[in-house]
């Protein structure tokens, strides 16, 4: 890796530490100076703003997210337990950093132009689990056939959960069951039975 490839790393390695402890919109330019130990100016050459390096960060981090996602659903063959997989791998990421930052990401300080390219990494999950309500529905496994509607249905109140249970740490094993039974209601009231 070249000298200037270790150093953005290195500087996005001290933002997530930053943003993970104090959020996006109370960590400051000085607080990844301090943690990183590269200099503003330097901070600068790689990233044109806080923004940006807040977006990189979420997109960096989210892709190992993305090939868990793939490759654990790629070994089951039931549309319907790629749903139910999908879900659990969903909410057992509720204490990495970058999940703690979803929330901040939608509805923060972040601009337009960032927030467009967040929604493209977000929309990847969507692709995925379109194409798996989409494969449910040419095997005839759901009652209802809007393979958009249910993505946008079943994400939402994952997310909703998720957020749930990320506010509500004291009582987590608690929404944890909360979350696999939600998964389980949504999945029985949609398949063809």
């Amino acid at each position: 890796m070249k000298r200037d490839q270790i150093t953005r790393q290195l500087i996005l390695k001290a933002a997530l530490e930053c943003f993970s402890k104090n959020g996006y919109v109370n960590t400051s330019l000085n607080d990844i100076v301090k943690i990183s130990g590269i200099s503003k100016g330097g901070i600068y050459w790689h990233f044109k703003s806080k923004e940006e390096m807040f977006v990189q960060m979420i997109e960096e981090e989210y892709e190992p997210w993305l090939n868990t996602i793939h490759s654990a659903l790629s070994i089951l063959s039931d549309p319907l337990e790629k749903l139910k997989k999908y879900g659990e791998l969903f909410y057992s990421q509720i204490d990495l950093p970058v999940f703690k930052l979803m929330p901040e990401s939608y509805w923060g300080e972040v601009g337009e132009q960032y927030r467009d390219r967040l929604n493209q990494c977000y929309s990847k999950d969507d692709e995925l689990i379109y194409a798996v309500f989409t494969e449910a529905i040419a095997n005839n496994q759901l009652r209802i056939t809007d393979a958009k509607a249910l993505t946008w249905i079943y994400i939402s109140m994952l997310e909703g959960l998720f957020a749930e249970l990320s506010l509500r740490s004291e009582k987590k094993d608690e929404l944890v069951a909360y979350f696999e039974k939600g998964i389980d209601i949504f999945l029985e009231g949609i398949k063809r039975k």
